[in-house]
């Protein structure tokens, strides 16, 4: 099992990549769970949270290179990306704990939750990334940023849902109505509105340089060879 795990990460640098800074973030907590206290140990479960929409949808890609899915099935593998998306990024919303923190641990916390929001994001912005290319390869690269475009102002709404309304996303199937309640109060709610634009704002232009930046290092492998 172990090998095969290591035939996968060579096989695959750039989740590789992710597993390392993953690794590194955990490697940070245990030092601190051993020389403080557990009270972090929900970053853990976080940093799980945002690597589920990435295997998934990495192995829906890997189908859709085969043999490209129903449209229907295709559809609901989408929503269900989306529906754990807001995992990823939601990360970066637990440097709120930092008001509870020690004066002599702020700084190693503060690097500590910066290293599992860097996790959360870059493992995020990689699935957004798988996205794109699924869309772009079945349909076409403007439906394919529209697509991505609506991907993150729900996925703003879904953060603030998370961190504000204490909300899963398995909630839509374990209480639909009572999320369902949330989401209406919730998009009549200020503070709402303009969580959701400035994390949509965020995700969008990060997305925007890690794609340029990942188109541009294609452009220059192609060029080197030719």
């Amino acid at each position: 099992m172990l090998r095969n795990l290591v035939n996968y990460l060579e096989g695959n640098l750039k989740v590789a990549l992710l597993a390392f800074v993953s690794a590194a973030a955990m490697a940070l907590l245990s030092v601190r769970i051993v020389l403080e206290n557990w009270n972090f140990i929900f970053l853990t479960w976080n940093l799980f949270l945002a690597w589920v929409p990435l295997l998934f949808i990495k192995w829906v890609w890997e189908m859709e290179k085969r043999q490209p899915a129903p449209f229907g099935i295709l559809m609901i593998y989408l929503s269900v990306w989306l529906l754990f998306f807001p995992n990823a990024p939601y990360i970066i919303t637990d440097l709120k704990h930092l008001r509870s923190v020690p004066e002599n641990m702020i700084w190693y916390d503060a690097l500590m939750i910066f290293t599992f929001s860097l996790a959360g994001f870059m493992t995020g912005l990689y699935s957004i990334r798988i996205v794109h290319r699924i869309i772009a390869h079945r349909w076409n690269e403007r439906l394919a940023w529209f697509a991505i475009l609506n991907s993150m102002i729900l996925s703003g709404f879904g953060i603030f849902l998370g961190r504000y309304g204490r909300w899963n996303s398995w909630d839509i199937v374990t209480q639909p109505g009572a999320l369902a309640r949330g989401i209406y109060h919730s998009m009549r709610d200020p503070l709402a509105i303009k969580h959701t634009i400035t994390f949509s704002f965020v995700l969008m232009l990060l997305y925007f340089a890690f794609h340029i930046f990942a188109e541009l290092k294609q452009h220059e492998r192609t060029h080197r060879y030719s």
